[in-house]
């Protein structure tokens, strides 16, 4: 009887063992390497391009600003020039009517308000001077947007990108877009003024040196040297001028 049960439990452990030998054999085999996928490949391809888009969009609000700060420049200039071109006609008419009524030669109050017309048409070379470096600076700016655009073309070709960072891509390139468009009513309103400021202080240099010379004289008249037609803007410069008072 224990022969039997001894034969028993031996048979019981060859089928068990046994079966642990056939589970094995449906167990997938264990592999001695990693397996074959890098998932950064795809991501780092992905953040270039977003580290990308961030230095554009930084570099396209730079650019705004810019243009902001240089309009806001142009503004403050021109209403200067306008407030300093109403001043020195203010002065100029204020002079011609006292000589039109006749005064005393080299009178000092004309010889103050010539000097002081003098002044406000000096400050307007200053100014045509500050919108000629602005000018400068404004056409630097249409070269860094040409070149920004350039860059946002270039980062559209950079693989890893997802549809979102194609967006912001465009979203990027439009805005540097309007910005160029200011940029070019920019240069052509600085052009604008700058030639009519020349203009202007080109007339108005000559008239004020006729100016002189009737202040010198106490009545209004044509300078020697002028021509036929005795209009201040063809005299020639006299010799003499006001002397501010000491």
């Amino acid at each position: 009887m224990a022969l039997s049960v001894q034969r028993s439990a031996l048979l019981l452990a060859m089928i068990v063992l046994g079966g642990c030998d056939q589970a094995n054999v449906f167990a997938p085999a264990a592999s001695s390497s990693p397996p074959n996928s890098n998932p950064a490949i795809t991501q780092t391809g992905t953040m270039t391009v977003r580290k990308s888009i961030e230095q554009l969009r930084s570099d396209q609000a730079a650019l705004s600003n810019g243009i902001a700060t240089q309009q806001a420049q142009f503004n403050a200039t021109r209403g200067q020039l306008a407030g300093d071109a109403r001043t020195y006609s203010g002065l100029v008419s204020g002079i011609t009517a006292r000589l039109q009524a006749g005064t005393t030669p080299g009178n000092p109050d004309l010889v103050n308000q010539w000097n002081a017309a003098q002044g406000k048409l000096d400050a307007v070379t200053i100014g045509v001077g500050s919108l000629n470096s602005l000018a400068s600076q404004v056409t630097t700016q249409a070269s860094v947007a040409g070149y920004l655009l350039e860059n946002v073309r270039a980062t559209y070709r950079v693989g890893g990108a997802v549809d979102e960072d194609h967006r912001n891509l465009r979203a990027i390139e439009a805005e540097t877009r309007r910005s160029m468009q200011q940029i070019d009513r920019l240069i052509v309103d600085l052009n604008a003024e700058i030639a009519r400021e020349n203009t202007f202080l080109g007339r108005e240099r000559s008239n004020l040196a006729a100016l002189s010379y009737n202040v010198n004289v106490g009545r209004l008249g044509a300078p020697p040297g002028a021509s036929p037609a005795g209009q201040p803007g063809t005299v020639a410069p006299p010799t003499r001028r006001p002397v501010p008072l000491q």
